[in-house]
C-alpha cells in the first residue's frame, strides 16, 4: 500500500481553486527502472560492460520478484477455487437432503390424507 500527496503551489485562492479544473501528471517509476544507471556509473566508476552487467542483473532480479509474486497469487487464488469448490459441494449435499426428506413428508402426509378420506 501506497500513498501520495499531492499539493498545488499555485498562488491563487484557495476557494477558486475548488471550482478550476486542474491537470495533474504522475509519473511513477517502479522497479529497475528507478535506477539512473549513468549516475550509477559515473559514481562506481564502471566500465560500460560493467554497468550493462549491472543492469541485467537489476532486470534478472525483477524478474524474480514478479514470478515470485505470480506465485502467491497462484496460490491464493488455488486455495480460494478450493474453498469455493467446497462449499458448493456441503450446499449440494445439503439441497439433496432437503429434497428427500421433503419428499418423504409429502408421501407420508398424503398416505395419511388418504387413508383419513377412507381411499386407500
Amino acid at each position: 500500500e501506497h500513498q501520495i500527496c499531492l499539493h498545488s503551489n499555485s498562488t491563487r485562492m484557495a476557494l477558486i481553486m475548488l471550482f478550476v479544473p486542474q491537470r495533474v501528471h504522475l509519473d511513477i517509476q517502479v522497479g529497475e527502472h528507478t535506477n539512473n544507471y549513468p549516475e550509477i556509473a559515473a559514481k562506481d566508476k564502471l566500465t560500460e560492460l560493467q554497468l550493462r552487467a549491472r543492469q541485467l542483473l537489476d532486470q534478472v532480479e525483477q524478474i524474480q520478484k514478479e514470478q515470485n509474486y505470480q506465485r502467491y497469487r497462484e496460490e491464493r487464488f488455488r486455495m480460494t477455487s478450493e474453498s469455493t469448490n467446497q462449499r458448493v459441494l456441503w450446499w449440494s449435499i445439503a439441497q439433496t437432503i432437503i429434497l428427500i426428506l421433503t419428499g418423504i413428508w409429502q408421501m407420508r402426509h398424503l398416505k395419511s390424507f388418504f387413508e383419513a378420506k377412507k381411499l386407500v
